[in-house]
C-alpha cells in the first residue's frame, strides 16, 4: 500500500487534466463489430468509495475472482475540452442518485471507443485510488520529480485489458438528471452527468468567447452561469475546445454537462458546443428568491393568528408551511410585533428606494375549503397596495408570472389606513366562498405592490382563517 499525501502542485495538475491538448476535426465515432468482454462486476463503485479516503490505496489483488466494477461513461473527448481522462456513472434509480467517479488514461481520442452511454467494467486488481477534490479517481501511481505521490493515468499500453468497452449503451436520456444549480453543487453529484434549465451566462461573459485569452487560468476560461435566483456555477473551457472561439450567446436554456471540482470551486465541463442549448429569451435575474417552508402541505383548514413566529430577521421571513416570496425587489413579507400581537408585515418605506412586489402564499386543498378570511391594518397610508389572488396552477417556488392569478379582492373589506400612523383595531375582511368550480390544490395569494417614493403604505395581515 502507498501512502503519500498530495501537494498542490500535484492537485493543480489533477484540476486541469480534464483539458484536452488536441484539436481534432474528426468527431465520427467508427461502427466496429462489438465483442463482449463477458464480465460480471463483483464489486460496485459504493464499495470503492466505502474503502476510499485522501490516502492513496492500492486496491489489494484477489487471486480468486478478479475485482470488477461497471459504470458508465459519461464525458467525451470530442469536444476537445476533456484531456485523457473518463468520467463515468452509475445507473441512478428513483431512489438511489448515480455515483460518478474518473479514470486518468494516457490516451486521447478516448470517444471513439469510451463514448458516452457506453458500459464499460473496470478490472480493479492492483490499481490505485482515492479521494481529490471530492470525488473518487482510479488509476496508477504517479510520482513526481519530487518524489510526491498522487493518482495518475494508466499507460496507453495497459488500458484496454483494465477499462474494458461492453457491447452494452444506454441513451443519455437514461443517464442525465435535470438539477438546480444549487442542487448540482455538491461532491455527491461530481464526475455526473447534469442538465442546468433556466440559466444563461453572466452578463460579463455574453459577447467574448468561450475561451478569451483575457481570461485564462490554467489554460482555460472560467465563465459564471447563473439562474433566475442569482446563484452561479462556472463554466469552464479549455483552449483546446473545438468551440474555444465561438461567442458566447446572450440567451438562456439549458445546458448539459459535468460536474468537477478543483479546491473549493465546482467547476461545469460541457462536452461539445451541442450541449449549451440557449435559444431562449434572456431573463432578468430575482436576487431575492421565494423562501419556500420545509413543510408545505394543501391545507383544508387554517387558523393562523402568527404567534409562533420569530419577529427577529431574517428568521422573520421563514413560514414552514407557506412561500414568501419578493417578486420584484429585496423585501418579503415579515412577522412582526406590536403590543403584544404578532401579525405579518410589509412596506416599501424607509431604506433604499425599490419597486416591491411581494407575495405571501397559502396552499390550499379547494376541494375541501370552503370560506377564506383575514384582518388587515394599514397605516401612513398613501395608496392601495393589497390585492388578493387565488391559483390552481402556480409551481411552488416558481415564477408567479407564470401562474394564472385570479383576483378575489372585490370579495374584501381591506383597511384604508390612515396618512399618519395607525388605526387603532383591524379590519375584518369579511368571508369569501370559494368557488364550486374551484377543485383541486391551488392557492391563496396576497401581493403588496408599493415603490419607495411612490406608494409606500405599510401593511398588516393578521388572523388568516381557512374553514
Amino acid at each position: 500500500m502507498k501512502t503519500n499525501f498530495l501537494k498542490t502542485s500535484l492537485l493543480v495538475f489533477t484540476a486541469f487534466a480534464t483539458f484536452s491538448c488536441v484539436n481534432d476535426d474528426d468527431y465520427g465515432i467508427p461502427n466496429f463489430e462489438c465483442n463482449d468482454p463477458n464480465l460480471t462486476a463483483n464489486k460496485t463503485v459504493q464499495d470503492v468509495y466505502d474503502m476510499a479516503s485522501t490516502t492513496i490505496t492500492q486496491f489489494p489483488t484477489n487471486v480468486v475472482n478478479e475485482d470488477i466494477l461497471e459504470a458508465y461513461v459519461v464525458s467525451s473527448d470530442r469536444g476537445g475540452n476533456f484531456f485523457k481522462s473518463l468520467s463515468l456513472q452509475t445507473l441512478g434509480t428513483e431512489t438511489t442518485p448515480p455515483l460518478g467517479f474518473s479514470i486518468p488514461i494516457d490516451q486521447t481520442s478516448m470517444f471513439t471507443i469510451y463514448e458516452p452511454g457506453r458500459k464499460v467494467y473496470v478490472k480493479l486488481n492492483e490499481r490505485y485510488f482515492n479521494i481529490t477534490n471530492g470525488s473518487l479517481i482510479i488509476g496508477e501511481l504517479f510520482l513526481n520529480s519530487s518524489g510526491n505521490a498522487s493518482v495518475g493515468r494508466i499507460s496507453p499500453s495497459t488500458y484496454g485489458d483494465i477499462v474494458l468497452r461492453s457491447c452494452q449503451f444506454k441513451d443519455e436520456s437514461e443517464l442525465v438528471r435535470t438539477l438546480t444549480v444549487n442542487e448540482a453543487k455538491q461532491d455527491a453529484n461530481l464526475n455526473t452527468l447534469i442538465e442546468l434549465e433556466n440559466v444563461q451566462f453572466m452578463d460579463a461573459a455574453v459577447g467574448s468567447t468561450y475561451f478569451d485569452p483575457n481570461n485564462v487560468i490554467g489554460g482555460a476560461t472560467n465563465h459564471l452561469i447563473t439562474d433566475t435566483n442569482g446563484n452561479t456555477v462556472i463554466f469552464r473551457t479549455s483552449s483546446f475546445a473545438t468551440y474555444a472561439g465561438t461567442v458566447v450567446p446572450g440567451e438562456s436554456g439549458k445546458i448539459r454537462g459535468i460536474m468537477t471540482k478543483f479546491g473549493s470551486d465546482y467547476q461545469f465541463i460541457a462536452r461539445t458546443i451541442d450541449d449549451v442549448q440557449l435559444t431562449n429569451e434572456r431573463f432578468d435575474i430575482d436576487f431575492a428568491a421565494p423562501i419556500v417552508g420545509n413543510n408545505i402541505v394543501f391545507l383544508t383548514s387554517l387558523n393562523e393568528n402568527f404567534e409562533s413566529y420569530s419577529t427577529t430577521s431574517p428568521a422573520n421571513r421563514i413560514f414552514p408551511s407557506y412561500i414568501n416570496d419578493a417578486a420584484i425587489g429585496s423585501r418579503y413579507w415579515g412577522a412582526t410585533t406590536f403590543g403584544g400581537n404578532k401579525y405579518i408585515q410589509m412596506t416599501s418605506f424607509g431604506g433604499t428606494p425599490e419597486n416591491n412586489r411581494a407575495l405571501f402564499i397559502i396552499p390550499v386543498d379547494m376541494s375541501t375549503a370552503s370560506t377564506l378570511s383575514f384582518q388587515t391594518k394599514a397605516g401612513f397610508a398613501n395608496g392601495t397596495v393589497l390585492k388578493v389572488y387565488y391559483s390552481t396552477d402556480y409551481v411552488i417556488g416558481g415564477n408567479a408570472e407564470d401562474a394564472t392569478l385570479v383576483d378575489i379582492t372585490s370579495n374584501f373589506t381591506i383597511s384604508p389606513g390612515q396618512a399618519s400612523g395607525y388605526p387603532t383595531n383591524f379590519t375584518n375582511s369579511g368571508n369569501y366562498n370559494i368557488p364550486a368550480s374551484v377543485t383541486g390544490n391551488g392557492f391563496f395569494i396576497f401581493e403588496y405592490i408599493g415603490a419607495g417614493g411612490g406608494i409606500t403604505t405599510t401593511m398588516q395581515i393578521d388572523n388568516i382563517v381557512i374553514n
